[in-house]
């Protein structure tokens, strides 16, 4: 039984990384080609960063939805309902040939991810209540994995399909349907359980607006969140703006995301027994500064300043992840938690991009733009200096829960 429980945990392990794979090679299969997207579509910097924003919108609109589809489906079903629309989502974008189509494809992936993430986070809470920062750490290494994968080949696959910019992008569907085939067994496993489930499902199903630290959380989301989306949307253009080939600027592209893949992993494991965040976010929050620096100033390669803002974007994201976990002490209330921080914090990071977008449309040139997310990494640090240790917060959710009884 025990040898059964072991490789039972390996599995839940090793098919949330998959799983995770698939939420977010969408939206970063998109950078480098987006040049060649925006001239055979003829769309503006500001449509076609919609391509990233919509998904992004989408993800905070739809995050409460999430909760209540479990609450009918359970959470591990939903979590794969949820990537099977990803999946039908990204290949339709085979047959995406005018800028509408494209866009509701966008739609429809940041809504598949909307439902995932927070239930993602609620499955984590509940199956591994000891090494929440770990496995946090696992299911980002899993989206920077698909990441790092999605835009590095994609430039590749276009290539290899006769420029087919449709079909490099639909291939990335695969990672949805390799997900809910090693899904399945945690959904069988999941029903054993199923009348448990639902019975703590039904006892509270609200999100807490009312709690001033959650809107805090949601706000450091939301910025840390939109400095990522805006790299992966902008930062091959801008390689490609001061001279580099796509080909270049595809590799600055990858670099990035590979580094955000490594540091989404080990900065969640070297947290994992220090209940003091403050640090880590202000240092992540350092290396998205000087990297945007470098980006600007143009003195020194990009791919110094992809390495130093991977760093950035690697460690925030985990953190943003964990902070709501370390907030609370149920796998529903982790879910809540979750769904309303990404409700406001998905809708502040989609703002992000498009502003991006619409400065280089006014300016002509990418460096005040830049400058806007230099200035959000400035505010993101100012901020860190309210988040609260890990054994504070989860005293106060105690405490509230005492003073309410």
């Amino acid at each position: 039984m025990k040898k059964k429980g072991n490789i039972y945990i390996i599995w839940s392990i090793f098919s949330l990384f998959v799983i995770s794979m698939s939420l977010r090679a969408s939206i970063t299969s998109i950078s480098p080609v987006l040049k060649t997207i925006q001239a055979d579509l003829q769309m503006s910097n500001v449509s076609v960063s919609l391509l990233t924003a919509l998904p992004v919108f989408c993800m905070g609109v739809f995050a409460p939805v999430a909760a209540k589809l479990s609450q009918r489906w359970g959470i591990e079903l939903t979590i794969a309902f949820s990537v099977l629309l990803i999946g039908l989502a990204t290949a339709l974008r085979f047959m995406a040939t005018f800028p509408f189509l494209l866009l509701m494809t966008a739609v429809l992936t940041g809504i598949g991810i909307a439902i995932a993430g927070p239930l993602i986070s609620g499955y984590i809470k509940k199956q591994f209540p000891k090494y929440s920062s770990s496995m946090i750490g696992v299911y980002s290494a899993g989206m920077g994995v698909g990441a790092s994968l999605s835009s590095g080949l994609v430039v590749p696959a276009m290539h290899s399909f006769n420029n087919s910019w449709n079909i490099a992008l639909a291939i990335w569907a695969l990672f949805a349907g390799i997900g809910i085939i090693v899904w399945m067994p945690i959904i069988k496993k999941s029903k054993l359980k199923k009348s448990v489930e639902g019975e703590s499902v039904k006892q509270k199903n609200q999100l807490p607006w009312r709690n001033r630290y959650v809107w805090l959380l949601m706000v450091i989301f939301g910025l840390q969140s939109g400095m990522y989306y805006s790299f992966a949307t902008w930062l091959a253009p801008k390689v490609q703006e001061v001279g580099f080939s796509a080909t270049y600027a595809a590799t600055t592209a990858t670099v990035f995301s590979i580094i955000q893949m490594i540091f989404s992993f080990i900065i969640p494991i070297l947290i994992n027994n220090n209940p003091n965040r403050k640090p880590w976010i202000i240092l992540c929050a350092l290396c998205y500064f000087i990297g945007i620096i470098t980006l600007i100033a143009g003195s020194i390669s990009p791919i110094i300043s992809a390495i130093l803002t991977g760093i950035g974007a690697g460690g925030l994201f985990p953190i943003a992840m964990i902070l709501p976990l370390d907030a609370t002490t149920t796998p529903r209330d982790a879910s809540q938690w979750t769904a309303m921080i990404q409700f406001g914090g998905y809708i502040i990071s989609g703002a992000v991009p498009i502003l991006v977008g619409a400065a280089k449309d006014i300016t002509n040139s990418y460096n005040f733009a830049f400058f806007l997310l230099l200035f959000i990494s400035i505010i993101l640090m100012l901020l860190t200096l309210k988040v609260r240790k890990k054994k504070e917060s989860n005293f106060q959710i105690n405490e509230l829960k005492t003073t309410s009884t």
